[in-house]
C-alpha cells in the first residue's frame, strides 16, 4: 500500500487544521447546545460501539495490539438500541448519536436496521473505514435516517473519487457526508488528532500528559459499549471505569450517578488526578464548555 505524504509539512499542518476546525464547527450547532431535564444538563452526544470487530489494525489504534485488543464477535442487540432510542425521545433529545466506537460498525450483522431505529428522528451519523459501503447500502442508510455518513479514508487520495462515485450512484446529497483524509504518514500525524487513549497508545508524535487540564467529556457526553456498560469516555479504551448498563438502568440514572458526578467535578476543575484520566493527553475542551457551566451552577444550586 502506498502511503500518500505532502511536500509542504506546513500546508499539510493549515489544511489538517482546517478540517479539525470544520468538523467542531459542523457539530457544534447541536453538540454545544445544552439541554435541561429536572434542571440537570443533559449530555448532547452519545457515541455508541456496535461492534468489536474490525477488519483494519491501524497503528495508531489501540487494536494494532491484537493481544490488547483483539477481534471478538461481540455486537450490540436492536433491542438494547431500541430502549435507548426510545428513552432519547421521552427526553426530546436534541444531540447527536455516533455510531462508531472502538471497531467497524458495518460490521454489525445487521447495521442497517440498527441505522432505521436511531435514525428515524434522532440527529445519527456513521463513522467508517468505508471498506463495506456499496452504493446500495449507502442508499439504505440514507433513506433509514442518517443524518451524516463520514469516511476516513486510509490508503490514499485515489480513495476520494471511488466513494464521491459511491455516493453519487445512491444519490446521496453532498451535505450528507464527508470524505475524511487519514492516508498519511506517522511524520505526519496519519492524518488524525492523536492522542494516547488515556494511556494506551504511544504511537506517533503523542503529546505531554498534563495534570492540571480540565476535561469536559463527562459534562456533555456518554460512551456507551456492545453490552450497555456505560464507559468514562471514549478515550477510556481500556474500559476500566464503568459508569453503569443501560440494560438494567436509564440513561438518564446512570448520567446523574455518582460516579459521573465524582469525575464531573474533579475534571471541571482542572484536575487530572483520578485514574484513567492521569495517563491521558487528549485535549478534551473542544466542545462541553457551556455544558461544564450549566453543570457547575447545578451542584452550586443544590447545596443551597
Amino acid at each position: 500500500m502506498e502511503i500518500y505524504m505532502p511536500q509542504d509539512q506546513q500546508l499539510k499542518n493549515e489544511i489538517f487544521e482546517q478540517t479539525i476546525k470544520k468538523n467542531i464547527k459542523r457539530k457544534s450547532v447541536f453538540v454545544d447546545k445544552v439541554e435541561f431535564v429536572n434542571n440537570v444538563p443533559l449530555f448532547s452526544w452519545l457515541d455508541i460501539n456496535p461492534t468489536e470487530l474490525c477488519n483494519r489494525r491501524c497503528v495508531f489504534c489501540p487494536r494494532a495490539e491484537t493481544e490488547l485488543y483483539p477481534n471478538q464477535n461481540l455486537h450490540i442487540s436492536l433491542d438494547l438500541c431500541s430502549k435507548i432510542a426510545d428513552e432519547l425521545r421521552s427526553l426530546h433529545y436534541t444531540g447527536g448519536v455516533a455510531l462508531s466506537g472502538y471497531g467497524e460498525p458495518t460490521l454489525h450483522p445487521d447495521f442497517i436496521a440498527m441505522a432505521k431505529i436511531f435514525g428515524k428522528d434522532i440527529r445519527t451519523e456513521l463513522i467508517t473505514s468505508g471498506d463495506f459501503l456499496t452504493p446500495q447500502s449507502v442508499a439504505d442508510l440514507y433513506n433509514a435516517g442518517i443524518s451524516q455518513i463520514l469516511v476516513s479514508l486510509y490508503d490514499g487520495p485515489h480513495q476520494l473519487d471511488h466513494f464521491r462515485q459511491i455516493f453519487s450512484e445512491a444519490k446521496v446529497p453532498e451535505s450528507h457526508y464527508f470524505l475524511r483524509d487519514r492516508w498519511y504518514t506517522m511524520d505526519n500525524d496519519y492524518g488524525v488528532k492523536l492522542t494516547n487513549r488515556a494511556g494506551t497508545v504511544i504511537e506517533g508524535n503523542q503529546t505531554d500528559v498534563e495534570e492540571n487540564r480540565p476535561c469536559f467529556y463527562t459534562h456533555y457526553s456518554m460512551s456507551i459499549d456492545w453490552n450497555g456498560d456505560v464507559l468514562l469516555c471514549v478515550q477510556d479504551w481500556n474500559k476500566k471505569i464503568k459508569m453503569g448498563n443501560l440494560n438494567h438502568q436509564s440513561l438518564i440514572e446512570v448520567w446523574t450517578s455518582p460516579n459521573f458526578n465524582k469525575y464531573r467535578k474533579v475534571l471541571g476543575n482542572g484536575k487530572r488526578a483520578l485514574m484513567p484520566c492521569k495517563n491521558c493527553n487528549t485535549n478534551g475542551t473542544l466542545h462541553g464548555k457551556e455544558h461544564r457551566e450549566g453543570w457547575l451552577n447545578h451542584y452550586k444550586n443544590a447545596k443551597n
